[in-house]
């Protein structure tokens, strides 16, 4: 079966078609698959983990960005509508470098990086960085999630202002996008950040929301 999106025709398995309309137009009771053999049913389920997973990917994404829109944003409507109990939000939102308590603190916010391989410093002159704590991590992005820039497989020193209220820290469309080094801190990007590394995903960068 195809489905068209935004003038897009996409082939798609008829049953995940069809239970993808029924979810968007909330029907129920959920039906069962029409397809019988082994292989259209392997090829199935295949398909459903694949679109649930990148689902999943989106669903945290914009959960974080929801909870980055201010200090006070309201995580027990966020958690009713994505499904979870308060602890099972903090934990997500925590994986995402957001303070579980935001009374707490707030996000360790990379503000700036160095190429250890030729020493520049990159957004950043070197009396703003002075001071300022930081962490050694090869940079090498997921396959598929954005277009690295030319900075992927190098290795990279980050510099970060810790606890940066959410507020402060503005994180925008890169709430949800975090740098892990082992044993280290969890640290949310500036938009600067961001595009530097992966390039500004926007469709017109000169529009606040890409359209």
């Amino acid at each position: 079966m195809r489905i068209s999106i935004e003038g897009e025709r996409v082939e798609v398995h008829d049953d995940l078609a069809r239970a993808l309309l029924a979810a968007l137009r909330d029907e129920q009771p959920v039906k069962p698959p029409q397809a019988s053999t082994f292989d259209d049913l392997t090829a199935l389920v295949d398909c459903i983990s694949r679109v649930a997973q990148r689902l999943n990917v989106v669903k945290e994404l914009a959960m974080s960005r929801a909870d980055a829109t201010g200090s006070y944003s309201n995580r027990r409507a966020l958690g009713l509508a994505a499904g979870m109990a308060p602890s099972q939000l903090g934990r997500v939102l925590e994986g995402h470098g957001l303070p579980r308590d935001r009374r707490a603190g707030g996000v360790d916010l990379a503000v700036a990086f160095r190429t250890t391989d030729d020493g520049v410093l990159h957004l950043a002159a070197e009396e703003d960085v002075a001071g300022l704590p930081s962490f050694t991590l090869p940079f090498n992005p997921a396959h598929g999630v954005v277009e690295p820039t030319e900075f992927a497989g190098r290795e990279l020193l980050f510099y970060y202002r810790p606890q940066v209220p959410i507020a402060v820290a503005d994180l925008g469309r890169t709430a949800g996008y975090t740098l892990r080094p082992e044993r280290g801190p969890i640290a949310c990007l500036t938009e600067q950040v961001f595009d530097a590394l992966f390039g500004d995903p926007r469709i017109d960068p000169t529009r606040p929301n890409g359209r």
